[in-house]
C-alpha cells in the first residue's frame, strides 16, 4: 500500500477529506499534551481516523467486491432484527441491547443504519429488477424494528432525514417525490405512535420534559431531561471559552463549578455522566474550533461521495446516508465515543471512500 506501487496521486477531494482525517487527531493530541495531560482513553476516539487509513489505502489500490458489502449490511439487518426478537420476547427485556455495547443506542442506531445502507447498495438491482425492491425493503424494515424495539430515540430522529436522502436513488428525483415520501413516513410513524404504547410513551415524554426543565427547572425524564441538563452545563461551559474549550476530559471538573454556583441542577442528579451529544461535547472540549474538526469530517466525506453520484449512485448515495444518520445521531449521543459505532463509522466511512476512488480509477 505504501511502497513498490506506481504513482496514484491523490484528488483534490480526497486531499480535504485525508486532511480532516489527519487534523481532528493531531489536535486532540496536541490539546492533551498542552492541557490535560496525556490520557490514552480520551485519544481513542480520534485515533481511529489513523487506524483506519490503511483500509482506504487498500480499498483505493486494490478494491473489493461491492456485492460482499451489500450483502454483509443485509445479513446484518436481519440479524439484528431476530436479536431484537429474540431479546424482547424470549428474554424480556423491554428495550433490546444487542449486547456489544454498554449503550443501548448503539444498537439501535447501527441497526437503523444497515437497513438503510440495504436499500442504498441494493440500488442497481432493484432500478432494473422491481422484485429486488422486495428484498431492500426486507432488510429495511428490519432495521427499523430493531431501532424501534431498542427505544433508540436517537435514531428516530434521524429517519426524516435518511428518507429524504434516499429519494436520491431513484432514478428522477424530485422535490415532488421526496415530500411524498415524507408524506408516507409521518403517516407510518403516526401509526406506530398511536398503536405502540411503549413508542408512545417515549415520545410523550418529550415536549413535557423540555417545558419542565426550561419553565421550571426541573429535571422530569432520567433520559429527556437528564440530557438537557448535561447539554445546558456543555453550552455554559462552552460559553465561557468559545474559542478553544476546556479541554478532553474536563467536563465533570466544569460541572461541579457549575453546580456549586446553583447554574445547573444539583450534582448528584447528573452523575459523572458526559455531555450526550457530540455537537456539545466537542464545543465544550475544543470550542469551535473542535465543533468544526468534527463536522468538517463529515462534509468532507458528504462532499467526496457527491462527486461520485453519476459512477455509483448506490455506493455514494451510502457514504452521504452514512454521514447523515452519523450527525442525527450525535444530537444525543456522543456517537463516536461509543466503541462499536465509532468504529462502525470510521471502517464503513474507509470502506466506501476508498472503493469508490478505486472505481474511479477502473
Amino acid at each position: 500500500m505504501f511502497y513498490r506501487t506506481e504513482r496514484e496521486p491523490f484528488s483534490r477531494l480526497e486531499k480535504i477529506m485525508l486532511f480532516s482525517w489527519l487534523v481532528y487527531p493531531a489536535a486532540t493530541a496536541l490539546d492533551l499534551w498542552l492541557r490535560a495531560g496525556w490520557i490514552w482513553v480520551e485519544f481513542q476516539e480520534p485515533s481511529r481516523f489513523l487506524l483506519v487509513l490503511p483500509i482506504f489505502l487498500m480499498a483505493r489500490r486494490i478494491g473489493f467486491s461491492q456485492d460482499m458489502l451489500k450483502w454483509g449490511v443485509f445479513v446484518g439487518a436481519l440479524a439484528v432484527a431476530a436479536w431484537a426478537y429474540y431479546q424482547k420476547t424470549a428474554l424480556g427485556i423491554s428495550r433490546p441491547e444487542g449486547v456489544t455495547s454498554g449503550l443501548i443506542a448503539a444498537y439501535g442506531d447501527i441497526s437503523l443504519m444497515l437497513g438503510v445502507l440495504t436499500v442504498a447498495l441494493f440500488q442497481p438491482q432493484w432500478r432494473l429488477q422491481k422484485r429486488w425492491l422486495l428484498l431492500a425493503l426486507l432488510g429495511l424494515f428490519c432495521g427499523v424494528l430493531a431501532c424501534l424495539a431498542s427505544g433508540t430515540r436517537g435514531g428516530w430522529i434521524s429517519m426524516p432525514f435518511l428518507i429524504w436522502i434516499m429519494v436520491d436513488l431513484m432514478d428522477r428525483p424530485s422535490y415532488k417525490k421526496r415530500f411524498a415520501v415524507l408524506a408516507g413516513f409521518v403517516l407510518a410513524a403516526l401509526l406506530v405512535w398511536f398503536f405502540v404504547p411503549a413508542i408512545a410513551e417515549r415520545v410523550n415524554v418529550i415536549p413535557i420534559a423540555i417545558y419542565e426543565y426550561f419553565a421550571n427547572g426541573k429535571i422530569l425524564d432520567s433520559s429527556v431531561g437528564i440530557r438537557l441538563a448535561l447539554w445546558h452545563t456543555a453550552a455554559l461551559i462552552f460559553w465561557e471559552n468559545p474559542l478553544f474549550g476546556t479541554g478532553p476530559g474536563s467536563f465533570n471538573f466544569q460541572k461541579v463549578a457549575l453546580a456549586e454556583k446553583g447554574m445547573i441542577p444539583p450534582i448528584s442528579m447528573l452523575r459523572d455522566m458526559g455531555p450526550h451529544s457530540q455537537l456539545f461535547n466537542s464545543l465544550y472540549e475544543q470550542g469551535v474550533v473542535g465543533a468544526l474538526m468534527v463536522y468538517s469530517i463529515y462534509v468532507a466525506f458528504i462532499f467526496y461521495c457527491r462527486s461520485h453520484l453519476i459512477n455509483n449512485k448506490a455506493l455514494a448515495t451510502s457514504g452521504i446516508l452514512l454521514a447523515v444518520g452519523f450527525i442525527d445521531f450525535g444530537i444525543a449521543e456522543v456517537i463516536w465515543d461509543i466503541n462499536n459505532a465509532g468504529v462502525f463509522f470510521t471502517v464503513m466511512m474507509a470502506l466506501i471512500a476508498g472503493k469508490l476512488s478505486h472505481a474511479a480509477k477502473s
